[in-house]
């Protein structure tokens, strides 16, 4: 059994009870990279998704669609996000790893930790009442960037990778 944020047996600064999920890579072509990574990977992709984010902050507000797709194979899972805009999805971020993922239960106490650790976040992923359901760091002292992604998607991605199709909405 993993301990808790707050249990004493957690080793101090742990950032996650388990390791990353996904890697994010933005890329400027979708399906371009969806046949190189296919052949170079041996793997197979689901089909893209289009995500609709209420309010990206990254950092100015406004609304952003995110079209990725995830590896059929893993975990960990290769998530290929088409670039766009000029945050944290823009072609600047592009030839790169841009983020390990992992899961997160309590995103408050996960931004209060990170604060706390001095690592500041770059994007806030947030529903329309204005409550984080995703967020991504800035580079940590060792130039890594972390999603972080509310457990309220699991059962989606899960499924999302299972089947190959995205069927509904991810929830927050």
């Amino acid at each position: 059994m993993n301990p808790s944020a707050n249990d004493p047996r957690r080793k101090k600064g742990a950032m996650s009870d388990e390791t990353y999920f996904h890697i994010g890579v933005v890329v400027p072509d979708l399906a371009q990279a969806i046949d190189y990574y296919s052949d170079l990977l041996g793997v197979t992709f689901t089909k893209p998704a289009t995500f609709e984010v209420p309010r990206l902050e990254d950092p100015d507000p406004h609304p952003h669609e995110v079209v990725a797709v995830f590896s059929r194979q893993g975990p960990p899972y290769y998530e290929l996000i088409q670039a766009s805009g000029d945050g944290i999805f823009s072609l600047r971020h592009a030839g790169q790893i841009l983020y390990l993922g992992v899961w997160e239960s309590d995103m408050t106490a996960r931004i209060a930790a990170l604060g706390a650790a001095g690592i500041e976040v770059e994007a806030y992923f947030k529903d329309s009442e204005g409550n984080p359901f995703t967020i991504v760091t800035a580079p940590d002292p060792f130039g890594v960037r972390w999603e972080y992604v509310g457990d309220g998607a699991k059962e989606a991605i899960a499924d999302w990778v299972a089947t190959g199709e995205l069927r509904g909405q991810v929830a927050h």
